[in-house]
């Protein structure tokens, strides 16, 4: 009943808010009319007027320009050298609502479903029923916080869950007679974060992509259906999606992530972004909503020990120096942007800080447009506000000049109409030199003005210093205080008076040092030399686009790498083809592609670059079955048994500092997989680690799809504490129920579509369910499976119940204990991804041992090494060797565990993983036999473009390394102009693995 309540209150607010109020006693008297005159008027960010006016009616404004005349009684306010500016509009508010309580659950305890009443959406992080105006409160402090700083509206909502609901377009005003709301329910808001929910789903930002996604589509469902039952959600939504749609994101990842969503809905989003958007500049040029940009900028670090440098990473000190420049960049790149104070202390720093991004190049009349027009369209609302045109409401803020060109003063906000002065200059000037007399005695006094009040000083004959005096004028009292020697006694001389500024006389009496009362006097004798101001032009630097690197960290490019055309002569290839291994051969590079292979009859093509190959060894790049690099926000969405709907494609990242190592180590391709805490998990991405290119350009083109299955304590989590003592399954049994329960549902899934397909009239046409989709897919064939696994009786079990579904497991990857079924595993067909020499590091793997390899290979199965390990990536060629060692395996079936047989496990060896005209050209060039502990890769091609070389990597480091110096000696001269610092807090750099639960471990702080 509740629920519903609140629900009737924000269908009707609309209605209530509407109404007038009782009058208690008599009505505020107020002007009909005000005219403003005589002012600099920001009219809109293209029209400025030098000396105009503006005519207000009420809470509107009736017209602005050069020669209105004051015809309808007006209280007339001459505002003679101040500047008229139109309040600014923040899109990104939390404010007037009451704090959310609780906390996100540990993310492996089970999925509560009995949260909320069955006409509500199932899912706690999904509430598009909350409206925001519903529950709006005025919150003076924080109005008045976002007054002093310019702003006269604000969009608010509640920063809670994935789809939040709506927001409120407010007013800021102070008084409460004047209604609040522009717009009751303009905007909705939806981001990647699930909030406040207790629920544990979703545990990882693949999951929330997956819930938002899942939630849309049965929005799209429900729209579609007339039988389906009532629900208040997707009622909400239904509504929601016809207006401007706000997503917010913390990191210029999420923004594209929110894009792709967005086009796979056919959706608009304006994206609240985090303040890195330079970082991927060109992608951002197809972004087509508008991007409301942090004005907070990161500090200075605290620099002056050598020792803590060190430790700072380049890309955060590259991101303080770069982060000014965001504004402008985006500007310049065609985008949209509107200015939030998020992160803004005060007004203070609000103000510097914009007038820093406006020294970037960012021109007043953008920064004029970001915080005003701009925002005005996103939230539609254009017909209301974001100029000081007629018909407009009356918010505005009069400043003592302009305040994008100087250091101004805010005199007066009004808002809807309704004036609040903040503080204003004396109405008589006191400015001038006087002959102060103190018991007696006289000095000089010398006051002049110091914004909206005075500042003073009289010369100490004694030292021929200047002596600051502490002054204050209100109206016609006067305080005066200084320190001075009287009678030997030093100390607070104390004056209170009043001043008559026609005859520019004070006087009054005070307190001496040593306590005695004195009347004192002060005669003017000259009037203060009045300067010309000069108006400085601001210095604008635009050339620090210049300094991004791809992506913006150590090792970076600076510039997108490019396919070029290369011959490598006298060069020993390992081709894992028929030819085997072939001295002094020449490999031929050209559009992307392997050209040539072997001893003689070729012809070098025009423009090549030639590479002398004597002494070195070729083979094809390293493929890594399983790895967890290059993951952001969480590489197990650990919530649930069975979590086939979400994907690691939607979550990987360019930022990690492994892709580049690992390329070092001479990595091509690596398939990015889901953890293994549950029996069914996410959804893998295979990638070329091409550095220096984005997220997306790294995903393999066309890659066969893939999932990753797992088995034993991961799965069951008995031994994982007391929180996940209650997710099904507990025992290995229960794991093998997990999985024919799912596959049972799909089957009945797919005979629910193929039903309501071929016209049956009493079968409704089921949802769109993301988990059951990925399901089927394993089912007909369309997905392929990976396996995490160890004990054999498991092995077996899965085996069984795939052939009992007609489909097949594709790889099991760590199968340690594999040669002992490895004849069952070739018969099934799957193959064996597994490490060269672990074991004992848990009880799963006693009986793990380094033959491994070799005899499940002899017996006809399909053979791969991989990492698991960020680290073990490096030196998989290393790896590789160790089935030379332990199981006699010879030198070319050995480097094959770690190139063609994975290509073959992913089934992309029709591409990659051996040396063959026609095939991609990922090669790399080692110093020596690749599986010698002394090979090192010298060059790394990724579909012919050199991607790393040892020589350049020398000379990054260097780079790195004088980039590192440069940015620390301007935080040093930023620190001795007085900015602020912050102190460096050092933290380990952080990787996934498979039990990683939760967002932790990100690749964001692994940055170097």
């Amino acid at each position: 009943m509740k629920h519903l309540l609140i629900f009737l209150i924000s269908i009707c607010s609309g209605v209530l808010l509407a109404q007038e109020r009782p009058n208690n006693g008599v009505p505020v008297s107020k002007p009909a009319y005000y005219l403003l005159t005589n002012a600099e008027i920001i009219v809109s960010p293209t029209n400025i007027i030098s000396k105009g006016s503006i005519l207000i009616k009420d809470n509107k404004i009736v017209s602005v320009g050069t020669k209105i005349k004051n015809t309808d009684g007006a209280v007339e306010i001459d505002c003679e050298g101040k500047c008229i500016v139109p309040a600014f509009i923040e899109l990104n508010a939390e404010i007037g609502f009451p704090e959310s309580k609780g906390s996100a659950p540990v993310a492996n305890r089970p999925q509560k479903l009995d949260s909320k009443e069955p006409n509500y959406y199932w899912n706690d992080a999904i509430h598009p029923e909350f409206n925001a105006s519903s529950i709006y409160s005025p919150n003076s402090e924080s109005n008045k916080k976002l007054v002093e700083m310019g702003f006269g509206y604000a969009l608010t909502h509640k920063k809670d869950g994935i789809v939040r609901g709506t927001g409120a377009l407010i007013a800021l005003a102070s008084s409460p007679e004047v209604n609040p709301f522009i717009l009751l329910n303009p905007t909705a808001h939806l981001s990647f974060r699930k909030g406040s929910s207790q629920q544990s789903y979703p545990s990882a930002q693949m999951g929330s992509i997956a819930l938002l996604r899942q939630a849309l589509y049965d929005f799209k469902w429900y729209n579609s259906q007339n039988e389906a039952s009532p629900n208040i959600s997707l009622e909400a939504f239904k509504t929601q999606l016809k207006n401007p749609l706000f997503f917010e994101t913390s990191t210029v990842e999420e923004l594209f992530r929110a894009q792709k969503i967005a086009n796979e809905f056919n959706l608009l989003f304006h994206y609240v972004g985090s303040g890195d958007e330079y970082k991927q500049l060109e992608s951002l040029k197809n972004i087509k909503g508008s991007i409301v940009l942090p004005i907070a900028f990161p500090a200075a670090f605290d620099v002056k020990n050598p020792y803590v440098n060190k430790e700072i990473p380049l890309s955060q000190l590259k991101k303080w120096e770069l982060a000014p420049s965001n504004p402008y960049m985006l500007v310049s790149n065609g985008n949209t942007i509107c200015i939030s104070t998020q992160g803004c202390k005060n007004t203070k720093e609000f103000w510097a800080n914009l007038k820093k991004s406006m020294s970037r190049g960012l021109s007043m009349e953008q920064a004029i447009a970001a915080l005003t027009t701009n925002p005005a369209a996103a939230a539609n609302a254009s017909d209301k506000i974001g100029t000081l045109e007629s018909g407009k409401f009356a918010s505005f803020n009069i400043y003592s000049e302009n305040p994008f060109t100087s250091d101004a003063t805010l005199f007066e906000s009004w808002i809807l109409g309704e004036q609040t002065i903040f503080s204003y200059p004396p109405t008589e000037d006191v400015e001038g030199n006087y002959s102060l007399i103190i018991d007696g005695v006289s000095k000089t006094l010398e006051l002049t003005k110091n914004g909206n009040g005075y500042k003073a000083k009289y010369p100490k004959s004694s030292t021929k210093v200047d002596k600051e005096v502490s002054m204050e004028i209100s109206g016609n009292d006067v305080t005066i205080q200084f320190n001075d020697s009287v009678a030997g006694i030093v100390g607070s001389v104390n004056l209170q008076g009043k001043v008559n500024t026609k005859l520019g006389v004070m006087e009054g009496d005070g307190t001496l040092p040593n306590g005695k009362w004195i009347k004192w006097s002060a005669i003017k004798l000259s009037k203060a030399k009045k300067e010309e101001k000069k108006v400085v032009k601001q210095a604008v630097d635009t050339n620090y686009v210049s300094k991004i690197w791809y992506p913006n960290m150590a090792y970076g490019c600076t510039s997108a790498p490019k396919q070029e055309t290369f011959v490598i002569k006298n060069v020993t290839v390992w081709t894992n083809e028929a030819d085997g291994v072939i001295k002094g051969a020449t490999v031929i590079i050209k559009n992307g592609k392997i050209d040539f292979v072997g001893t003689g009859g070729f012809s070098t093509p025009s423009g090549a670059i030639e590479i002398d190959g004597t002494g070195m060894h070729l083979t094809p790049g390293i493929i890594d079955e399983h790895s967890h690099i290059a993951i952001s926000k969480g590489v197990n969405e650990g919530s649930q048994a069975v979590v086939a709907e979400v994907s690691i494609q939607d979550v990987v990242t360019n930022f990690d500092i492994d892709i580049y190592r690992q390329l070092a180590g001479g990595v091509t391709t690596s398939q990015l997989l889901h953890g293994s805490a549950n029996p069914i998990g996410g959804q893998s991405a295979i990638i070329k680690l091409k550095w220096g290119m984005t997220a997306e350009q790294m995903l393999f083109p066309s890659a066969p799809k893939f999932i990753k299955f797992a088995l034993g304590e991961n799965v069951k989590q008995s031994n994982w504490g007391e929180n996940s003592a209650y997710r099904f399954p507990q025992t290995r049994m229960g794991v093998e129920q997990v999985y024919v329960d799912a596959f049972n549902r799909a089957r009945a899934y797919e005979a629910q579509k193929k039903a309501s397909l071929n016209g049956d009239n009493k079968t409704l046409a089921p949802r769109v369910d993301l988990e059951l989709e990925a399901l089927l897919e394993i089912l007909n064939g369309e997905r392929n499976i990976t396996c995490h696994s160890y004990v054999q009786s498991e092995i077996n079990m899965l085996m069984k119940v795939a052939e009992s579904f007609g489909f097949e497991i594709n790889t099991f990857t760590h199968i340690l204990e594999g040669y002992k079924l490895a004849d069952k595993m070739a018969e099934h067909g799957a193959g064996g991804s597994t490490f060269a020499d672990w074991w004992a590091y848990k009880y799963e793997v006693n009986d793990a041992i380094p033959h491994n390899a070799k005899m499940m290979m002899d017996q006809g199965v399909v053979v791969a090494i991989n990492s698991d390990d960020a680290e073990m990536g490096r030196r998989l060629n290393q790896e590789a060797a160790k089935s030379v060692k332990y199981g006699g395996m010879s030198e070319e079936d050995a480097l094959k565990l770690v190139t063609l047989n994975p290509a073959k496990l992913l089934h992309i060896d029709d591409k990659v993983g051996s040396v063959k005209i026609g095939k991609d050209a990922d090669i790399v060039l080692w110093s020596d036999n690749p599986l010698s502990m002394n090979a090192i890769p010298l060059y790394v091609f990724i579909d012919g473009i050199k991607f790393f070389s040892r020589e350049e990597d020398t000379a990054l480091q260097a780079r790195n390394q004088a980039e590192k110096a440069r940015i620390i000696s301007k935080m040093l001269e930023a620190e001795k102009s007085g900015e602020e610092t912050q102190t460096f807090n050092n933290e380990a750099p952080k990787h996934f693995h498979c039990n990683t639960i939760g967002e932790e471990g990100s690749c964001e702080t692994n940055t170097h």
